[in-house]
């Protein structure tokens, strides 16, 4: 579904996060602005993407399949890039995993790879990782020191998220798209395992602090298991700009709507949200087979710059 306005689109924004939440966003912004650029974790280890990265030594490709899928203006397109093998030594892995992976090895680089695979869909959009260095996301737990992506996702109580391994670099094109983006959106999703590794990389968080455009957080709709539990969405805010000390978050967007179903507890604004932010939104974000609904999510964002 997309929204009807007579306001015209932003030039351009920008989307930081990862995963399913970055998917939802990014098809909300193709409906807010005329050019989208997603930038993407590469901290990830979990699942396909551990194992290429384990056996390849390649960039985590799982978040910007994603992001791929979401730009892509094909369903049929979409659907490859997610199809996952079912069977044998190729079971888990999805299309759009190995075809970034074989891409940036005839293009000679992953952020080649990743242009080349956006011209071959015919893509306006562009999708870059944070880094091209190879890191890891650490954190300390109530049970120690936790290394790894998919190890403090499922952890209750981490602290002191940082990146460890090669020194990050920030990709010097994700840095460009900050400084030139008119509305920039971290969120929604996993804050720790998602937003935060690339807020951590060198250059990505200096270019967002002091961007021109208005950095909009979309809170999440419920607390998320794991690294989640026990936090609102001020403990969200304060999180981001604890990585990044200079950060002002502009504009929170929170759900106002019917709550989601998914038995966990529902995170709504509160008075310690407002001391935190220039301005909270509400809206009614949730979408009718849960998580935000990416037409509902553009309104907002719509009505934010308006």
């Amino acid at each position: 579904m997309s929204i009807e306005t007579d306001q015209a689109p932003l030039p351009r924004a920008v989307s930081v996060g990862g995963g399913h939440g970055q998917a939802r966003t990014l098809r909300a912004l193709t409906q807010v602005a005329r050019h989208v650029t997603a930038i993407a974790t590469a901290a990830d280890d979990g699942g396909s993407s551990g194992r290429l990265r384990a056996e390849l030594g390649v960039l985590p490709p799982g978040d910007l399949r994603m992001a791929f899928s979401a730009l892509a203006t094909d369903p049929a397109v979409a659907e490859l890039l997610e199809h996952r093998f079912t069977a044998g030594s190729m079971s888990g892995h999805a299309v759009g995993n190995l075809v970034m992976v074989a891409l940036a090895e005839l293009e000679g680089g992953f952020v080649q790879g990743l242009d080349r695979l956006r011209e071959m869909l015919r893509i306006d959009h562009r999708v870059l990782p944070s880094t091209s260095a190879d890191v890891h996301l650490a954190a300390n737990s109530p049970v120690g020191e936790l290394v790894g992506q998919a190890a403090i996702a499922g952890t209750a109580g981490v602290t002191d998220l940082r990146l460890v391994g090669a020194a990050p670099v920030a990709t010097p094109e994700a840095v460009s798209a900050i400084r030139d983006a008119d509305l920039i959106v971290l969120g929604p999703g996993s804050v720790c395992t998602s937003i935060l590794p690339n807020l951590l990389v060198p250059g990505i968080g200096d270019a967002l602090a002091t961007a021109r455009a208005p950095r909009v957080f979309v809170a999440n709709l419920d607390e998320q298991r794991g690294e989640g539990e026990g936090r609102s969405i001020a403990d969200h805010v304060r999180m981001l700009t604890a990585a990044v000390p200079d950060l002002l978050i502009d504009h929170v967007i929170v759900n106002d709507g019917p709550a989601p179903s998914t038995g966990r507890p529902e995170l709504r604004a509160d008075a310690d949200l407002a001391t935190l932010v220039g301005r909270v939104h509400a809206a009614d974000l949730l979408a009718s087979e849960g998580g935000h609904d990416p037409a509902l999510l553009a309104r907002a964002l719509l009505d934010l710059v308006a």
